[in-house]
């Protein structure tokens, strides 16, 4: 069979998988993939990172376990010649999901975090829509991504800007790893399927896709550093809308720690240190990993390597760019220390409100008003809760006001002129002091 007869089956074969029998009733839930077809594995193809001169080897199979069928996607990453996916997707057809607005995957994973992407016509082969599914090991599990959540990347980067999905355009859907750990992997998917009103709950029955803090206790290996965030109250702000990029350590980045160290700063009269130094680890809005200085919640900026392995801070990063409902997860293998304070706690405020006021102005002034509400509003949350030692209680009722009063806002521009005309007050009454 030559090529262009090999694509014609795979088109035809996902066709009559996923439309509806003439003259049936239109239905809630469509299936997009049929395992007992004997050209079911036809409509897939592996793309790995040999593209760009890497090694890893992702490829698919179609397994049987207690009379079931499911697709098995595995293989080996590797993180040498800056490689590090490998990937599974289906071969370009009409899907007439334009009706639809929740994918619904059946998983069974081995407790890595994998991406679900979604493909227009329009889009290059390094671009898709996508979000992450943190499996369970060894556990099936259902997913549930609604579709106004996926985000825009491209070569594994968000872009900002882009123009949300639209379901009716998508004709391709895939699984790719690229969580920067290398070794074997697997994924076994019983199903995957589109619905419509089918709402936003996840697999445990949350609502939305997991959150910051969701998803690291999904992980499993983020113990010490929830404990440490409980303990700080900072749990709710974790949960928040964000956008947030959280550097996280695993426990064995806590376990490097002197003896002692961790349960010293769980103690009650170590809350604020505690505070300042998670707040070390957080960075308002959503940074995707590059050479860059972003500034953290604590007021100091982190400094992020990209030659070879990423490192923040002389931390490796272990896994990159993990997507979550309010922001983004790296995870590193140290915990950092932020440098010697040098600044009063009022200029350390003073320093988030300027660092705010930097990002904030350009995304107003190009009308992404959105986007500045979300810094602004994060700064205000950050000011009320790690640099509250800096604040009176009534620069802390200013904030608090300003907070309230944007929600009955109509615009995401009156929204932000609240919000700034508050920093602004504070870093006036801060500078005065």
């Amino acid at each position: 069979m030559n090529t262009i007869q090999h694509t014609a089956v795979a088109a035809l074969t996902l066709l009559f998988v996923v439309m509806p029998a003439a003259g049936t009733e239109e239905s809630t839930s469509k299936s997009l993939m049929d395992l007992e077809l004997p050209s079911a594995t036809d409509q897939w193809i592996s793309v790995n990172d040999g593209v760009m001169g890497g090694i890893s080897r992702g490829a698919f199979r179609i397994a049987e376990e207690d009379s079931s069928r499911f697709l098995v996607f595995s293989g080996t990453l590797s993180l040498e010649n800056r490689g590090g996916f490998a990937s599974i997707r289906t071969r370009p057809a009409d899907l007439n999901l334009g009706d639809f607005d929740t994918m619904v995957l059946r998983v069974r994973g081995d407790g890595r975090t994998y991406y679900f992407d979604l493909r227009t016509r329009a889009l290059g082969g390094a671009e898709s829509y996508r979000l992450p599914v943190t499996t369970r090991k060894g556990a099936w599990q259902e997913v549930r991504l609604p579709m106004e959540d996926f985000a825009y990347t491209s070569f594994g980067r968000l872009v900002s800007g882009s123009a949300p999905l639209n379901p009716a355009k998508v004709v391709s859907f895939g699984f790719m790893l690229a969580d920067k750990q290398p070794g074997p992997f697997r994924l076994d998917i019983a199903s995957v399927a589109a619905e419509k009103g089918g709402g936003t709950d996840t697999a445990a029955g949350d609502a939305g896709p997991p959150d910051i803090v969701d998803t690291a206790v999904a992980a499993g290996d983020f113990k010490s550093l929830l404990a440490a965030a409980e303990a700080a109250d900072l749990v709710e702000a974790l949960k928040g809308e964000g956008p947030l990029t959280v550097f996280a350590p695993n426990d064995g980045a806590f376990g490097k720690l002197p003896e002692g160290a961790v349960e010293d700063l769980l103690e009650p009269e170590n809350r604020e240190a505690l505070r300042a130094l998670l707040a070390y680890h957080v960075v308002p809005g959503e940074i995707l990993l590059g050479s860059q200085s972003p500034t953290t919640l604590q007021g100091e900026a982190l400094q992020i390597s990209a030659w070879g392995p990423f490192e923040v801070d002389g931390a490796k990063v272990l896994a990159a760019d993990i997507l979550a409902a309010n922001g983004v997860i790296h995870v590193i293998d140290t915990v950092l220390t932020p440098p010697a304070k040098t600044l009063t706690p009022g200029g350390s405020a003073m320093r988030l409100i300027e660092r705010a006021i930097e990002r904030g102005v350009p995304l107003f002034n190009s009308g992404q008003h959105e986007g500045c509400v979300a810094v602004y509003e994060v700064t205000a949350e950050s000011l009320l809760t790690t640099h509250e030692g800096a604040l009176t209680e009534e620069q802390r009722a200013i904030l608090r006001k300003a907070l309230r009063a944007m929600r009955d806002d109509e615009t995401a521009r009156e929204q932000a002129w609240t919000l700034r005309r508050a920093v602004d007050a504070i870093y006036a009454s801060l500078a005065d002091g």
